[in-house]
């Protein structure tokens, strides 16, 4: 199913919380919408889901708008980041439970539990209550009541953010292999840009209201249409410099950690801390009053003065990438 915002706006009294969104998601995509905290992601997949009505716009799924239809009509499902679970029933009644709501024949509804407890590897737990069972198997429950009901499109709202980091890793492997399996239309909100570059088709990286930027997790990284994406986007920002350092007068030039060399070059810096991780080595520096960031797989220490040169950088006018 593809599902399309048109020029979506919401307000909460004279706050603008979604200001024009739009934007095509194809059907079978995996589309993560990208953003920090307070910047209106969940307020967006409410709209999506039919919670929440928005004060202008439109969605529309498949060429049918459906903009003002309720949640029931809607054939969504939604994962939430706190499951939501029934605590009184077991894993097999949880899951059932959308289908018993649509009155479907008990032979379906077995049928139906079964498969998709197969596909999400919890059979041997069908007959547990759910608050016996652990937070990884809590979260393929609430997906598999979700996956049950054949939706036409699925809203999944930070469902990993309970799980401790190994198993966020786990579980966003399965959850990717889960729908390309189903074929299903997933969007998925998160603040977590490992979670993004790791399971989306395209991200959306939502800020001050808009889709900042539109992308292939890679085109995010590399080409970041905004000043503002290039800080957010990566497990360190972009690092930005007067463009006159590397001969180019009135920009600004950003470049990610791995695209300078350490010690090569004619340009120095001063280690203020160093941050391992794995093999590498962070080093975050102060050249000429700007905060930088360089990896390397050599040791420093604080106070060390190291060269560098930038082999590669994106060129900046007024905050936006400069083709």
């Amino acid at each position: 199913m593809t599902v399309e915002l048109v020029e979506i706006r919401k307000y909460y009294g004279t706050k603008r919380v979604l200001d024009g969104i739009s934007e095509k998601i194809e059907s079978g995509e995996f589309f993560v919408i990208l953003g920090p905290s307070g910047e209106g992601k969940s307020t967006l997949l409410k709209v999506m889901a039919g919670i929440e009505r928005p004060d202008s716009g439109k969605m529309i799924v498949d060429g049918q708008d459906i903009t003002y239809q309720p949640p029931e009509r809607r054939n969504v499902a939604m994962v939430f980041q706190n499951y939501a679970l029934y605590p009184n029933m077991s894993v097999r009644d949880n899951i059932a439970f959308p289908l018993k709501m649509r009155r479907t024949p008990k032979k379906e509804i077995e049928e139906n539990v079964e498969r998709v407890a197969a596909l999400l590897g919890i059979g041997e737990i069908l007959d547990k209550r759910v608050t016996v069972i652990s937070g990884g198997q809590q979260q393929r429950v609430a997906l598999a009541r979700a996956i049950v009901r054949n939706p036409s499109y699925y809203l999944l709202d930070e469902p990993l953010s309970n799980l401790d980091a190994r198993m966020r890793t786990v579980a966003r492997g399965e959850l990717k292999r889960i729908q390309k399996e189903l074929r299903g239309t997933f969007i998925y909100v998160t603040h977590d840009q490992k979670e993004a570059m790791s399971l989306a088709d395209r991200v959306a990286v939502l800020h001050a209201g808009k889709f900042e930027q539109v992308g292939k997790p890679k085109e995010l990284y590399d080409y970041p249409r905004t000043k503002w994406v290039a800080e957010f986007i990566g497990d360190f920002p972009m690092n930005f410099l007067p463009g006159k350092v590397l001969g180019e007068e009135g920009v600004e030039v950003g470049f990610r950690p791995e695209w300078a060399a350490v010690n090569e070059g004619r340009m120095e810096c001063v280690v203020e801390s160093v941050e391992a991780v794995g093999d590498s080595r962070y080093l975050l520096c102060d050249h000429e009053g700007h905060r930088l960031t360089l990896v390397s797989r050599n040791n420093y220490d604080v106070g060390d003065k190291i060269k560098f040169e930038v082999n590669d950088f994106r060129k900046f006018k007024d905050g936006v990438l400069m083709d």
